[in-house]
């Protein structure tokens, strides 16, 4: 049995605790497109954390939009869909075991940051699993995740303190990268970033080597706005990459963002989305996604 998970801490979390309670053989990180795609293997029996839903799994977690409208009547599907602050809290109340009790800190704390839920002082002098936290975020540009979450999961299962595991030599070296970036980052980010009424237009296309930084400190930086379109080159600069992203301290964006994503051939979540565009047309799609973000604020 396999499970496949998100790469990042509420899929870390629901690894270290469904690996607890089932026989998992092998875990493959991987986005919600690649399931969307099929470019992820799915074999029938496995268990999909964090992640839409595959034909072939027979366990499914899942606390996002889509897994509670469309699939939870899936018969013969066991696990758990709904409104929660993570897919790891799903977890945790479908087995209800004492074996899990021993990670109630990691669960509480890992709700808060997938909920984005943080403070300033999280976002900018972040510590502990926040700051963990961010070394295992997808698009803070750090790579190797698979052998450097498998060691996260390993030290968790063996329980190894937030402050060891702070500690390992693997963990140091990515703190030790996210500190000499940041300063960097802070500055980058000022530099490629304009204003457009309550939208935050961040555009790295022009910047060769962009250093490592958190995606909420572009909020920390502009807290009067709302909501970020962040655009990149994709792979080889075949595509742009536009990311879209709400505020978590100016909570006033009333679109839901994976649905405007969608309608550019991309997807996502109410407060976190993304479309790849064709560098061509990207420019004027980017516009209009942005005038959509303007009307539909408080």
């Amino acid at each position: 049995m396999n499970l496949i998970t998100r790469p990042n801490l509420d899929g870390i979390t629901c690894t270290v605790f469904i690996s607890t309670m089932e026989a998992i053989e092998r875990v493959v990180f991987a986005d919600p497109k690649d399931i969307e795609d099929g470019t992820i293997p799915v074999e029938y029996g496995d268990v999909v954390a964090n992640l839409p839903y595959h034909r072939n799994a027979s366990i499914w977690f899942d606390h996002h939009d889509k897994a509670e409208s469309t699939y939870d009547a899936k018969v013969g599907v066991k696990g758990r869909r709904g409104r929660s602050p993570s897919a790891a809290r799903l977890v945790y109340e479908y087995y209800d075991s004492p074996r899990l009790k021993k990670y109630e800190e990691l669960l509480d704390e890992n709700d808060r940051i997938d909920s984005a839920y943080l403070t300033l002082e999280d976002v900018l002098d972040p510590k502990d699993w926040v700051l963990l936290s961010y070394t295992v975020d997808p698009f803070m540009g750090l790579d190797a995740f698979h052998g450097y979450a498998n060691s996260i999961i390993a030290a968790v299962k063996h329980g190894l303190t937030i402050d060891q595991i702070m500690d390992m030599a693997e963990v140091r070296g990515r703190v030790n990268r996210y500190y000499m970036d940041t300063d960097d980052f802070k500055l980058e980010l000022q530099k490629v970033t304009r204003l457009d009424g309550n939208v935050l237009i961040t555009d790295f296309r022009q910047v060769e080597l962009m250093p490592i930084g958190n995606r909420f400190i572009a909020f920390a930086i502009f807290p009067q706005k709302n909501v970020q379109v962040r655009i990149s080159h994709h792979v080889e600069k075949s595509k742009v990459s536009v990311r879209l992203g709400k505020s978590i301290f100016n909570r006033t964006c009333n679109i839901h963002l994976g649905r405007l994503a969608a309608q550019y051939g991309g997807g996502g979540l109410d407060g976190a989305a993304g479309c790849l565009l064709d560098p061509g047309e990207a420019d004027a799609r980017i516009a209009e996604i942005v005038g959509r973000l303007k009307e539909e604020t408080s």
